[in-house]
């Protein structure tokens, strides 16, 4: 087994064993960590990350569940290995955010968009991911601010980005963001739909409306 594969599988375990076992790994404290002994300086950082962006992108594309599992589970892996490496990596940080989120294991999803937004407050994809985050969960204040902040610096504004801002302004009673940006949606893709949308929110007497007194109760 080579030094690498023995790395893989050495982090995956190591993870594990936090993820389920977290109350005897904090007793153990990070000076026992396995990983103190690995030379990550001899890695190929290069290509480790060429492996993680495949893992990381074929993840989202394929649909079959195993080979799901299998790509994100490589990805975490590789990803992990990155910030070890080098502890400023902030791409494998938020690309690790975004991982235990899909993964659903919050608190190391939070603690590492967290790290990678203290490297750089404004990088666009961490916010984007962490809005994802807060999306998901229906927490839309937070989703919005970290959107509006991916949304400012760089993040493409793809007819999805603008949907979601649409609704997130919707289910906050601003309607007038609401309708500007399910009018931005539309003029990307005509959407009968969303065309339905925008006419109702055209033609809502908001101050007087069921939707009005549902939001202020």
């Amino acid at each position: 087994m080579t030094i690498y594969k023995k790395i893989l599988t050495t982090t995956f375990l190591f993870l594990l064993f936090n993820i389920y076992f977290p109350s005897f790994a904090s007793q153990a404290g990070s000076n026992d960590c396995v990983y103190k002994t690995l030379n990550y300086a001899s890695l190929n950082s290069k290509s480790i990350r060429q492996e993680a962006q495949k893992d990381f992108y074929l993840y989202f594309k394929t649909s079959d569940p195993i080979q799901k599992e299998k790509h994100i589970n490589s990805a975490m892996n590789k990803y992990y290995i990155l910030t070890q490496i080098n502890s400023g990596d902030i791409d494998a940080f938020i690309k690790l955010g975004k991982i235990y989120d899909e993964k659903n294991i919050s608190d190391l999803a939070k603690s590492c968009f967290y790290r990678a937004l203290n490297m750089n407050k404004q990088t666009a994809m961490a916010n984007f991911y962490f809005g994802d985050y807060y999306y998901k969960r229906n927490d839309y204040k937070k989703a919005l601010y970290y959107y509006k902040i991916a949304y400012n610096n760089g993040v493409a504004k793809t007819y999805d980005f603008n949907l979601k801002l649409a609704i997130i302004y919707e289910k906050l009673a601003d309607l007038s963001n609401a309708k500007k940006f399910y009018e931005i949606s539309y003029n990307m893709k005509a959407d009968n739909k969303i065309g339905e949308k925008i006419q109702s929110l055209n033609e809502l007497n908001y101050d007087k409306s069921d939707y009005y007194h549902n939001i202020r109760e």
